[in-house]
């Protein structure tokens, strides 16, 4: 008698199956892979477990075949990850690798015919599961027929199905594509695990290929803020790679997931032989930033949503090598900045020249504040600690703005006023402590 679980397919039963792999149970994994297969058609996540899982037990009959035939049937969904996955399976098993990936780049590279407005396409439908009672040879033997009668069975989606434009991939052309495509190593995590640490140097970019991530901030005597929850064909952590700041947040996982990885080192060796990466790269990351500051910068709080992209066009990028200053204290003329990236420290020197640590700000937060809008000479230094990128508004492009839009004026005028404040606490009190300590 065939054993029933309760398991159902879709997201929770293939992420069992993943999570038995990751904890080295390949048969309780393979059994429950089997299982889905058998029960769902359409189910393409399953079928490629179960030929990794051939594959993991040295049953590579079909492993290169299937997983071939797995790479187009995700390439017809839009899913470049997971193509590329099965690409990585194909060559283990002896297909040819590079010629794999040209496939891939040739649908989703720039002038594919096949990319434009695709839908991205639901997950497949749950229903139950039964395990088949078979162990070792026998579970295994079930399992390529399986796979054999999954592989057999005409996708239901048209070879022409349009793909999405994806950000980054999709503005490379088809060869450039290809040796990106062939730099990216597969990582897989269980879930809770941290793919990503706050404070960590970046040296890694990622695609999201299967499973969901948190993006969260740990905050000095607070608890974590959650930021973002990332689901597949997410692209994270090119940011500080670019930057070469440390990460400003940890990525973890929620369940079992798979992403594809990049080092610095490699992508700045594909930018030296291809200029092409390395410009769309810059781009991208520049829309990125751009896209995070709309999205989350106080002071754009005060400006309607769909105001907002006019406002950042005044603005000017500026970047900043580690120690170089934004700002002096007692500067004049006003400018403003609004950290994209990095981190900047604001330094006041005190009456006897010594330097007083204020706050130290990170993407989102503006400098410059405080001189712009109350007039006055700046109050304290505002140095970058790491490579830090900054949008800089000047005087008369900050006296259109609010005339533009007149929140803006309250918004940082309460920002300036509080730090300001903030300013003068912070140095009297390191006044109180030097004082305390010489009475000791």
């Amino acid at each position: 008698m065939a054993e029933s679980t309760s398991c159902e397919i879709g997201v929770s039963a293939l992420d069992r199956a993943h999570t038995l792999r990751l904890a080295g149970e390949n048969e309780p994994a393979l059994r429950l892979a089997s299982g889905i297969l058998e029960a769902t058609s359409g189910d393409v996540g399953a079928a490629y477990l179960v030929a990794r899982l051939l594959w993991d037990a040295k049953r590579p009959r079909l492993v290169a075949s299937s997983s071939i035939a797995l790479l187009e049937r995700f390439i017809r969904r839009g899913d470049l990850g997971a193509a590329c996955v099965c690409a990585q399976l194909a060559s283990e098993a002896g297909a040819d690798h590079t010629a794999l990936l040209a496939d891939i780049a040739r649908a989703f590279g720039a002038g594919s015919s096949r990319v434009g407005d695709a839908p991205a396409l639901p997950p497949p439908l749950p229903s139950p599961v039964t395990l088949s009672p078979e162990r070792g040879v026998a579970l295994q033997e079930a399992a390529e027929r399986a796979l054999a009668r999954f592989i057999a069975v005409p996708d239901g989606l048209p070879e022409d199905t349009r793909l999405p434009c994806l950000p980054l991939f999709g503005a490379l052309a088809p060869p450039v594509l290809s040796k990106l495509l062939a730099v990216l190593v597969l990582r897989e995590y269980s879930a809770g695990h941290a793919v990503v640490r706050q404070g960590e140097d970046g040296c890694e970019a990622f695609l999201l290929v299967r499973g969901t991530l948190n993006v969260v901030r740990e905050e000095p005597a607070a608890s974590a803020t959650l930021l973002a929850q990332l689901r597949p064909p997410a692209l994270f952590g090119e940011m500080a790679l670019v930057s070469r700041a440390p990460r400003a947040a940890s990525v973890v996982t929620i369940d079992p997931a798979q992403v594809l990885m990049a080092t610095r080192t490699q992508l700045e060796l594909l930018a030296q032989s291809d200029p092409t990466i390395g410009r769309e790269l810059g781009q991208f990351c520049q829309r990125r930033m751009l896209t995070n500051l709309l999205r989350h910068s106080p002071i754009l709080s005060a400006v309607e949503p769909a105001q907002r992209p006019r406002l950042m066009a005044r603005f000017t990028a500026r970047s900043f090598s580690a120690g170089e200053p934004l700002l002096r204290q007692g500067d004049e003329g006003g400018r403003l900045f609004v950290i994209a990236s990095g981190l900047v420290e604001v330094r006041r020197t005190d009456s006897d020249g010594d330097a007083v640590v204020v706050v130290q700000l990170g993407p989102g937060e503006v400098v410059g504040e405080i001189s712009l809008v109350l007039r006055q000479p700046a109050t304290a230094d505002a140095i970058a600690l790491h490579n830090t990128v900054a949008l800089e508004l000047q005087w008369s492009e900050f006296h259109e703005a609010i005339r533009e839009y007149p929140g803006l004026l309250q918004q940082l005028y309460a920002i300036a006023t509080e730090r300001e404040a903030e300013t003068r606490s912070v140095v009297a009190q390191e006044a109180m402590d030097i004082s305390d300590a010489v009475l000791l």
